[in-house]
């Protein structure tokens, strides 16, 4: 079985507009603007549609306030060199988005659509997948102490260069995954890792995990 790797997104924005907290709004259609060094938690952001944006330098909001864009969609958009503590993004719509130098504490990502996503030089400690479908998405470079694919559907996604603590997937539908490199210490979910790719040392350094994970016992 070959692995595909991600199609990468395209970003063709020009010349953007300057883009005030002001101008974002729920159910609000942006488009051709940049956002840098706000926070939009001071703002309703649900539903909002970013089309060829960028949003440099966002602080997303405290974990016990964060910016709200459930339900947002980002089409030729990209995030850099912003923060969250709480990003809290879930049912939204991502395609053709990159998001660059950023930090994250809890990504409550849930039931999202992605596709054409990369992820790059990102600190995330917990990203929240459940249900979502990905389809070309990458993470390069970056370190995720958690990530929750449980019953999410992915296909074409990869983590070149990338650290992941936690490898969570029970019940997801996994195809052409490459999960190559990475040396996770923990993986739930063993069951549902068909349609996945590792190496040969991985096969060896999680042969414990799998064991375990399985009821096997190995004396």
């Amino acid at each position: 079985m070959t692995t595909h790797s991600p199609r990468p997104p395209k970003i063709t924005m020009g010349t953007p507009m300057t883009g005030y907290l002001g101008d974002i709004g729920p159910e609000e259609f942006l488009e051709g603007m940049e956002f840098s060094d706000l926070d939009p938690a001071e703002v309703d952001s649900a539903q909002t549609t970013f089309l060829d944006c960028a949003l440099n330098r966002i602080n997303f909001g405290l974990a016990e306030a964060p910016a709200d864009f459930t339900g947002a969609r980002l089409s030729g958009t990209t995030i850099a060199d912003s923060r969250a503590d709480t990003w809290s993004i879930p049912r939204a719509n991502l395609v053709h988005t990159e998001i660059t130098g950023t930090r994250v504490g809890a990504g409550i990502v849930h039931d999202s659509v992605w596709e054409k996503v990369r992820f790059e030089n990102c600190r995330i400690s917990y990203l929240n997948l459940r249900g979502a479908k990905l389809t070309d998405v990458e993470f390069r470079d970056c370190v995720i102490d958690e990530i929750d694919l449980d019953r999410a559907k992915a296909n074409r996604v990869s983590f070149p260069g990338s650290t992941v603590g936690v490898f969570q997937c029970e019940d997801a539908m996994l195809g052409s995954v490459d999960l190559r490199g990475l040396q996770p210490h923990r993986i739930s979910g063993i069951h549902s890792l068909r349609g996945a790719t590792i190496d040969e040392m991985q096969l060896m350094l999680f042969a414990e995990l799998f064991a375990r994970e399985l009821g096997i016992t190995v004396e």
